[in-house]
């Protein structure tokens, strides 16, 4: 199925089409598969210099074609913020936390209302007043999103937060080589992943034909597992970085996979790659955290990482978000001696 996926999205643009190549093992999987039918079709890897240096050794190992964002890492979280806790939220307090009643506009004074909980002039707005105030519900009964708890992060702290780091550090190159290039990207992502793509996925399916941004996403309905068992049956190439492929039982014990049986499976290094210090998700792990695991296999990349931008660590971050998590409040005032910054009226 998903090769019949890729094969109606290459003759739909006449083979001016690319793998979105990240270096990790969804997409090796993906460009796998891609150049198996279609061998000549091109991988792109947007070298942020933000992955592991094993992924970037392992795209120019692949003939991955490189672009480049034009801010570096430290430019874009001082000027935009910290990609913490999930993309959605993110994005909703970057735009929330900027707006005054002197600047209203349709999209921002949206995102305002997801986190004040008021009713707005639209059905989206509407739609993001139920999602805040748990009123949406899933098939279990429970709420589908929930940012109400994240108000105070919106006033009571003294860093920026936002969902701009991927968009600028990974969007914006690759949509200019589409541009330049007219090919349409084939991406290895999951609806397993997220809510945002598995919402996508149930809306345009594999390949997003009619969509604004045209993509191919042909293993979305892929699991973890499923990738995993893909690259140990076909015996392909991943990043070092993720060491070995082992089946682990119930107890957590690691031993060779058996041909034919069926077992769990996971990888000896790093589970995910994507960019070292993306903060999404990361409270979210049990044990040993990213960068836990970082400060021993890349020292450099970890001091960088907690020292970086404008002087914030993450681990200060970390700390202000496990407060707020038991108390409700973030404590800036007390812990920094100083009043933030009002942001809006």
């Amino acid at each position: 199925m998903t090769q019949n996926r890729i094969r109606e999205w290459y003759n739909h643009f006449d083979g001016d089409v690319c793998v979105s190549f990240s270096g990790g093992k969804d997409s090796t999987v993906l460009a796998h598969l891609v150049h198996d039918i279609y061998p000549d079709v091109p991988l792109v890897f947007s070298n942020t210099g933000l992955e592991y240096p094993e992924i970037q050794s392992f795209a120019r190992k692949m003939g991955a074609e490189f672009v480049r964002p034009k801010m570096r890492f430290d430019e874009v979280i001082s000027k935009y913020g910290y990609p913490i806790i999930s993309k959605e939220i993110s994005g909703t307090i970057y735009y929330a936390r900027r707006i005054t009643d002197r600047k209203w506009g349709d999209y921002p004074s949206g995102r305002r209302n997801q986190l004040l909980g008021k009713v707005g002039c639209d059905r989206t707005i509407d739609r993001s007043r139920s999602d805040l105030n748990g009123e949406r519900k899933g098939e279990d009964g429970n709420s589908i999103f929930n940012k109400e708890k994240y108000m105070p992060l919106c006033t009571g702290t003294q860093f920026m937060i936002s969902d701009q780091c991927c968009h600028q550090m990974k969007k914006v190159p690759l949509k200019k080589y589409q541009k330049d290039t007219k090919r349409y990207p084939l991406i290895g992502t999951m609806a397993e992943e997220s809510k945002l793509r598995e919402n996508a996925w149930l809306k345009h399916g594999c390949n997003a034909f009619e969509s604004k941004k045209k993509t191919s996403q042909p293993m979305s309905f892929w699991t973890e597992q499923d990738v995993l068992k893909y690259i140990k049956e076909n015996e392909i190439e991943i990043a070092s970085v993720y060491g070995d492929i082992v089946a682990v039982d119930n107890m957590g014990f690691q031993y060779e996979p058996l041909p034919g049986v069926e077992c769990k499976l996971k990888c000896t290094g790093c589970q995910r790659t994507g960019c070292i210090f993306c903060g999404f998700g990361a409270h979210l792990e049990k044990g040993e955290t990213r960068f836990q695991r970082l400060a021993k296999t890349h020292p450099k990349q970890y001091e960088y990482c907690m020292m970086g931008g404008n002087g914030l660590t993450i681990q200060s971050m970390t700390r202000l978000l496990q407060n707020m998590t038991e108390t409700g409040k973030t404590g800036t005032r007390k812990k920094y001696g100083c009043r933030p910054r009002r942001v809006w009226a």
